[in-house]
């Protein structure tokens, strides 16, 4: 019996029609409703504390974008071209109050790929702007990051996104977020030491 309970809470939270149809920001809160209610029912209190549910680039991912004060991309440059995209015409912006705005952009990719990055790195305007590590073997940590396969987006330490764009809400993603913020202190570090060997 309380697995028909379960299994109506989920047709009704997850494939409801009309106006309880749900749309991407209200995953969370519906697994979270299951998650609980099918560990106070005592059916199970096994599903995980993680969720991976979508996002919308231009509700969510570019709205976050647009507040951030650091963004770091890890993995395939590619995965990131509408981030990409979005990040250069800001950069590049005339508008005073932008300008000001700019975010600290780092990334970790692969050796090949910091090519793509020369655009920023290379222009005096905007290189203080941007820190690209590549993943290789010089760097321990951060060529592990790098051949991971797995592209990240960590955005002010809000929230981390995958391309085709999924979030990761729960304790994994502050773990992540915690790694995260290593990260750019590494990335930081290294930038520091090729400008002392300059």
């Amino acid at each position: 019996m309380r697995w028909s309970y379960a299994l109506i809470l989920t047709v009704t939270v997850f494939l409801g029609g009309g106006s309880l149809a749900l749309d991407a920001k209200d995953y969370k809160t519906a697994y979270d409703l299951l998650r609980n209610g099918l560990c106070s029912l005592k059916i199970t209190c096994l599903l995980p504390a993680d969720m991976i549910y979508p996002a919308d680039w231009k509700g969510d991912v570019e709205a976050r974008l647009s507040r951030s004060r650091e963004v770091l991309l890890i993995g395939d440059v590619q995965s990131f071209q509408p981030v990409i995209s979005y990040l250069d015409a800001w950069l590049r912006t005339t508008d005073p109050t932008r300008q000001q705005n700019r975010p600290q952009i780092f990334a970790v990719v692969p050796q090949e790929q910091m090519v793509w990055f020369r655009g920023w790195t290379e222009n005096p305007e905007l290189a203080g702007f941007v820190k690209v590590a590549a993943s290789s073997n010089e760097n321990e940590p951060l060529s592990v990051v790098g051949r991971t396969g797995l592209p990240l987006l960590i955005l002010d330490n809000q929230a981390v996104y995958m391309p085709t764009w999924w979030q990761l809400d729960g304790p994994t993603m502050r773990q992540v977020l915690t790694w995260g913020c290593l990260l750019v202190d590494q990335i930081r570090a290294a930038n520091l030491r090729k400008q002392e060997v300059k």
